[in-house]
């Protein structure tokens, strides 16, 4: 279904303060995308992440106002801990020590100009970075009352709906992530450099498992995995869908 005009999400980075002191009144809900800049194969940006999670958060915020519940997106966290694509250039990984208390306060301060819901959306797959995302929104919300939620797409039920490539862990750059772009920024897609591809089957879960600690270690010397030329637009908005569907319900109050 088609947007309509009152259902177009609102951007903080777009309002006074005036405005946004306005929603917290309203007792909005405050969305915050997180990616990274990593690479993404050689036919997909490095911000395939952020774009994701933004876009995630817009089709969430018009989910929430249909619903009678008012949602305003904070400007992206983009950047995070990708160590399996350091060895690629444009890559820039954030360790720990440094990114953790970063989102704390990233979180915390959106907590602090008196937001007490807050979804934290995250679409850097990286198991570790994904761990500190968890351990950011713990600490933030005991430090303001705030609530946290981080919507984790990588569990079931949801999981086995993302398709295979999603679940044997394969998916970075492949047909799910190239899928999602084509549904979100086709023009950001290098088509022709993508549809030559081959198919590149691997269990990333499997291999890291093993002890692989990058992308080339795992046979993916090219930063990508799965199979980027079978990707579709069509696919990608059911799969955009299916995570936003799932981040709405996350993000609602328990009855």
């Amino acid at each position: 279904m088609a947007p309509k005009a009152t259902d177009i999400p609102v951007y903080a980075s777009a309002l006074a303060w005036t405005e946004l002191k306005e929603l917290t009144s309203a007792a909005a809900l405050a969305l915050l995308p997180i990616g990274s800049t990593e690479a993404h194969g050689p036919h997909l940006p490095l911000n395939v992440d952020v774009l994701v999670a933004e876009e995630v958060c817009r089709r969430v915020a018009i989910r929430l106002h249909r619903r009678g519940q008012r949602a305003v997106i904070f400007p992206p966290v983009s950047y995070g801990l990708t160590d399996f694509a350091a060895d690629f250039c444009g890559t820039v990984s954030i360790g720990r020590e440094a990114l953790l208390p970063f989102l704390v306060e990233v979180i915390a301060g959106i907590a602090r100009t008196g937001f007490g819901r807050i979804g934290a959306i995250n679409h850097h797959l990286e198991p570790a970075h994904f761990r500190v995302v968890h351990q950011a929104a713990k600490i933030a919300a005991e430090k303001t009352n705030a609530i946290v939620i981080v919507p984790d797409h990588r569990r079931p039920p949801l999981a086995p709906t993302l398709g295979e490539e999603f679940v044997s862990g394969g998916s970075h750059a492949g047909w799910y992530e190239t899928s999602l772009m084509l549904a979100c920024a086709p023009h950001l897609v290098r088509d022709d450099v993508r549809r030559m591809l081959p198919d590149l089957p691997v269990n990333l879960p499997a291999a890291i498992k093993g002890g692989a600690k990058r992308f080339s270690e795992c046979g993916g010397d090219r930063a990508y995995f799965g199979s980027p030329a079978t990707a579709s637009a069509a696919e990608g908005n059911h799969l955009l869908e299916l995570l936003a569907q799932a981040a709405e319900v996350a993000l609602l109050p328990t009855p």
